[in-house]
């Protein structure tokens, strides 16, 4: 919903002075700001330094490679916040005009849960509520906990941990990380160990990804191997998988039935848990049929082998 820009009134911060800034203070450094908006940190690093000077004060100190905003910056983001909660009321308003109805359940997940168990729990949940509207967005970590927190009833499912004093998170189920190879790689093991995978051509995530936190935390003190391709979710690893290009560490979550067939799945030790959770916002408790659709997504989600 683009704005344009009063011409009898020169703004003091542009709109896209005010999306910087906002994404700055929503994810606390230029890097990550630079990730959400999907541009180039340099970018983000210019216009928040031409802000600064357009506006005549600092909206952030930095110490310590971190921005910590100003009491200036802090005035400044309540009435954003405000100004986007309003546009955001006027798109769902205008939303249910047009739909005839009122009432909307908004349901964002990780990319692996929303591959093939949240559309099974959406078809089952909407037998029981065939006319209540939804939508359904998978999500990377870094825009599902804003989506939350900033939006309107949204509830989000995260196979990542998700820790803010504004947000409620339920746990769903734990399930082990598990090693996927091309058939036959593995055929002589039941189990495998992060040394068994030093000799073998190896699939890894960026560092800076949840999984790639994660398998690196595993590796701890062992040598991680050097990847042969580097990928940012465990679909792309599962592709390059059944494609023969080498082994890597999945969640269960992205695996159906199909998939399993075609590569070769082994249980890691020591074991890799992943908690899944369900996270809205502490300002909004869930709808009647909200704690339904978790209560049918709860058990989806135990049919994931090795859940607990």
């Amino acid at each position: 919903m683009p704005l344009e820009e009063s011409p009898q009134r020169r703004l003091s911060m542009s709109l896209r002075q005010i999306e910087v800034f906002r994404a700055i203070m929503i994810t606390g450094s230029v890097s990550e700001a630079a990730r959400m908006l999907f541009i180039a940190q340099p970018s983000v690093s210019r216009v928040l330094s031409v802000t600064e000077e357009r506006l005549g004060f600092l909206l952030f100190e930095r110490a310590r490679g971190r921005l910590y905003p100003t009491p200036e910056a802090k005035r400044i983001f309540e009435e954003v916040e405000a100004a986007y909660a309003g546009v955001q009321r006027v798109d769902d308003l205008v939303r249910a005009l047009v739909e005839g109805r009122s009432g909307k359940l908004n349901v964002v997940c990780s990319p692996s849960l929303g591959v093939h168990l949240v559309p099974r729990a959406i078809a089952l949940f909407n037998r029981q509520y065939p006319e209540l509207p939804m939508h359904f967005e998978p999500l990377t970590h870094n825009n599902l906990v804003p989506r939350v927190l900033f939006g309107k009833n949204y509830l989000g499912v995260s196979m990542f941990e998700v820790v803010h004093p504004n947000l409620v998170t339920e746990p769903l189920v734990t399930v082990p990380l598990v090693c996927a190879s091309p058939r036959g790689w593995l055929a002589d093991s039941n189990t495998v160990r992060l040394r068994d995978l030093k000799d073998r051509p190896w699939i890894d995530y960026g560092h800076e990804t949840p999984l790639g936190r994660i398998v690196g935390a595993a590796f701890g003190s062992e040598t991680r191997p050097p990847p042969t391709v580097e990928v940012r979710s465990a679909m792309s690893a599962c592709s390059l998988v059944e494609e023969g290009v080498g082994v890597a560490l999945v969640d269960p979550l992205c695996l159906d039935a199909a998939l399993r067939v075609r590569i070769d799945v082994r249980p890691v030790r020591p074991e890799i848990a992943l908690k899944v959770q369900a996270v809205y916002s502490i300002s909004e408790p869930l709808s009647h049929p909200a704690k339904v659709f978790l209560e049918v997504l709860r058990e989806v989600l135990e049919e994931v082998p090795g859940y607990r």
